[in-house]
């Protein structure tokens, strides 16, 4: 991941769709696919029918430059079935990062097209994520009946979506308006979330050798993320909606639009200091209840449990339980 350039990666992974398509019909089941209207090319797929009691709106990690994968999918499973012994109906749609364009992919004859970053830096995907939750309000899900959340890169999607829903970031040429949730959305998990580019911690010179990401890589990929795009502006003038802590602290002060918020994370991961400064930071500015939960693993522990087919860790177990628990009160 460190030495190999994001266009190589994504020549040689199998594309989002592509995963999710073979994923599905190792199932037995049929891919279900919506189309956003807001830009006619972004798609969310779904794991479950498109209309079931609860749903939760996912967005994989990956460092916005490497696509889904099949661990991705059999950890939202996972999920599903254990909610499902308890009761509840509960549906997973999964956000497809970057523009799609059926007439330009079967122009190039198959070939993968560059969807993730540096293709698409900031904000593209959190204006992509705006719109997935807008089209689940529209087709008839209420905030209560929903949670959103990510690993990883999708945990910063997911801080950027919180940031959005508390202080509106006007969007051009989409010009995505503001949310009238009428009401809080019921739940958010943010698995080991990117919350800051700020490299000056123990933390990154003490887990360098031991997590999957590094220094290096991480300041690579945001580089990616952030170039050539309005990010710096956005927090030069002092708002959140592009890195959750790189801002003041009363920038959040207030914040009411999630009832229920989990942060986690592993003791031996290079986020570990940001991720407890973030959880500390949303408990004191955050109306809801907020938890922290810190493994002794390293970076994206459910991920990591799903991709290399071990059973699930405590991180797995705290998240799901989250997830039955606010959909069950």
């Amino acid at each position: 991941m460190t030495n190999t350039p994001p266009q190589y990666l994504q020549a040689i992974l199998p594309s989002t769709i592509d995963t999710y398509n073979a994923w599905i019909s190792s199932q037995g089941a049929v891919p279900a696919v919506d189309v956003l209207a807001a830009d006619n090319s972004t798609r969310l797929l779904w794991v479950g029918p498109k209309y079931a009691s609860k749903v939760v709106l996912f967005f994989h990690g990956g460092g916005y430059v490497m696509p889904l994968s099949k661990g991705h999918l059999d950890w939202m499973a996972h999920i599903r079935k254990e909610a499902s012994n308890t009761g509840i109906e509960l549906s997973v749609c999964i956000l497809e990062y970057g523009s799609y364009s059926e007439k330009n992919r079967k122009k190039k004859m198959n070939a993968k097209l560059s969807d993730l970053i540096p293709a698409n830096p900031y904000p593209r995907q959190m204006s992509q994520g705006i719109s997935a939750l807008k089209h689940l309000l529209n087709s008839g899900y209420t905030p209560s009946e929903i949670i959103f959340g990510g690993d990883s890169a999708g945990g910063h999607l997911s801080l950027s979506l919180m940031a959005h829903l508390h202080r509106h970031r006007p969007f051009d040429p989409l010009k995505e308006s503001a949310i009238d949730l009428q009401g809080a959305i019921r739940g958010c998990f943010l698995v080991s979330p990117l919350a800051s580019l700020n490299f000056n911690t123990v933390s990154y010179s003490r887990w360098f050798s031991a997590d999957v990401l590094s220094r290096k890589n991480v300041e690579k990929w945001g580089n990616y993320l952030v170039e050539n795009s309005p990010w710096q502006d956005d927090i030069s003038s002092g708002n959140a909606w592009g890195m959750s802590m790189g801002v003041p602290e009363s920038w959040w002060k207030g914040f009411a639009a999630i009832e229920r918020i989990i942060l986690t994370g592993g003791s031996e991961e290079v986020f570990r200091d940001h991720i407890q400064q973030l959880g500390d930071l949303l408990k004191r500015t955050s109306e809801g209840d907020v938890t922290i939960h810190m493994a002794n693993e390293t970076h994206d522990g459910p991920l990591m449990d799903f991709a290399a087919g071990r059973p699930p860790s405590e991180t797995t177990k705290a998240i799901t339980d989250f997830i039955i628990s606010c959909f069950g009160e």
